[in-house]
């Protein structure tokens, strides 16, 4: 089973308005799991949750809603890809929000500002949040009171169809205080579909409530219109759409996290009752992940020890005869000792059309970090695979000291290191006696590189 969630909320407990704590929190499981007590977002857990219910991505949203759902800045969703770089952000605007310069480009000098007209305001914020890491757009008409074909939004659409951005817009009602329904009519967003017909739309809920059927109308009437069923109970979803089987291509999966029951359950309900395999796949995975694009090749947390074990056992081999053959074996980590050390740390892989391609670890001890298990399939190597999973894994340290072991006769390992900024450690034995828990003969044939992490944040 592989789940995307394009729908995915994300702020500070106390961001949202007391409607929508009433709405989000109260609904769902979850608050205790990703906030303090002081109402602060867990970032790390954040994602963690969300992953532990089997979803494999997820788009994050942010939103600038004062009067109703509240403010919930980008930089919020930023810093949960961060920690998790298969949940992807995507920008938020407002037409009533974002009217002050300052929202715009730093960079643009603040008297040339005052001189720009709305539509550039709009543009200045939104490619503020792609600079930011924003793939994409979700608006919330319902929410901020504007209208979705508001001209000063055109640039902005543009710039998406150009691109291939896509547009996620709230339809349907809200049950949030303040919400004005006659912005959020399917109907309303009609003018934006045919100007923009290349342009990737996802309408949200599906015109929950009372537009379901102007929704699928639209979905049917254009090639580049989806509905996303977040927000919606799974057991109602044929009488909204009695055609949603035979329309499987053109739905995606989400929940309105975290005002969901649980992710897992819902998508376990609408499975029930599809009972049609393949139209759950499109549904809950296929589609998204080739109408979004962002799964298909990067750096993603990997949680399926099989691929890992799969990696390593072929990366490992370029061992043989390298190495003392009293320390080579195959398979070179056992299942078993995998599991035991995926208890105790992190993998992240680089992946390509679904494939695992490489794996490096980070394990967090005290106040060092180190690198572990850094294996790149043998057909793959010298493509900068290893390279880019190290560049991740430095931007996650926290800790002063970035630290890795490997064997002294590696010497393509050695200058990798040496290549990205590290050193030989002259007190190599010591670390390795601290930091792992590897027999003496491994630790006389091994070496120790380290890259001071501090100031490079």
């Amino acid at each position: 089973m592989r789940i995307i969630d394009v729908h995915i909320h994300v702020g500070h407990w106390y961001e949202w308005t007391e409607s929508a704590r009433t709405v989000w929190m109260d609904t769902g499981p979850y608050v205790t799991k990703i906030f303090d007590k002081a109402g602060n977002r867990l970032s790390q857990q954040y994602g963690d949750v969300i992953k532990d219910e089997g979803v494999f991505g997820g788009i994050l949203i942010p939103e600038y809603s004062p009067e109703t759902n509240g403010v919930l800045p980008f930089e919020g969703a930023a810093e949960v890809h961060t920690y998790h770089p298969e949940l992807i952000p995507i920008a938020s605007l407002n037409p009533n929000y974002h009217r002050d310069p300052a929202a715009m480009q730093p960079e643009v000098p603040a008297l040339a500002q005052r001189e720009f007209s709305h539509s550039a305001v709009l543009m200045g914020a939104f490619e503020k949040q792609l600079k930011m890491g924003a793939r994409g757009l979700k608006l919330h008409p319902i929410h901020g009171h504007f209208f979705a074909n508001d001209q000063a939004l055109y640039p902005v659409y543009e710039k998406c169809e150009r691109e291939g951005l896509p547009v996620m817009f709230h339809t349907g009602n809200s049950l949030l205080s303040g919400s004005k329904m006659r912005y959020s009519d399917p109907y309303t967003f009609d003018d934006v579909i045919n100007d923009f017909p290349d342009m990737k739309v996802i309408l949200c809920h599906g015109g929950r409530g009372f537009w379901y059927q102007i929704a699928e109308l639209l979905v049917r009437s254009f090639k580049n219109v989806y509905i996303d069923i977040s927000g919606l109970p799974p057991k109602n979803l044929l009488t909204y759409w009695p055609s949603m089987k035979k329309l499987a291509h053109k739905f995606l999966f989400g929940t309105d996290f975290p005002g969901v029951p649980g992710i897992k359950k819902n998508y376990e309900e609408a499975r029930e009752l599809i009972k049609d395999d393949t139209a759950m796949e499109l549904i809950g995975f296929q589609n998204a992940y080739n109408l979004f694009g962002f799964w298909k090749e990067g750096i993603f947390e990997v949680k399926n020890p099989n691929e890992i074990f799969t990696v390593i056992d072929n990366g490992s081999k370029r061992y043989s005869g390298i190495i003392p053959n009293d320390c080579y074996h195959e398979p070179y980590m056992p299942m078993n000792e995998l599991l035991t050390e995926m208890e105790r740390m992190r993998f992240y892989g680089y992946r390509k059309d679904l494939d695992l391609l490489g794996v490096m670890a980070k394990e967090p001890i005290r106040d060092t970090t180190l690198i572990r298990h850094a294996y790149v399939l043998t057909g793959q190597q010298g493509k900068g695979i290893g390279s880019k999973l190290l560049h991740f894994i430095e931007t996650q340290v926290d800790t002063e000291w970035l630290i890795v072991g490997t064997w002294k006769t590696a010497t393509w390992a050695i200058d990798f290191y040496k290549k990205h900024g590290y050193e030989l450690m002259g007190n190599k034995d010591e670390l390795l006696r601290k930091y792992w828990d590897i027999p003496e003969r491994q630790i006389e044939t091994s070496v120790v590189l380290g890259k001071n992490m501090k100031g490079r944040r």
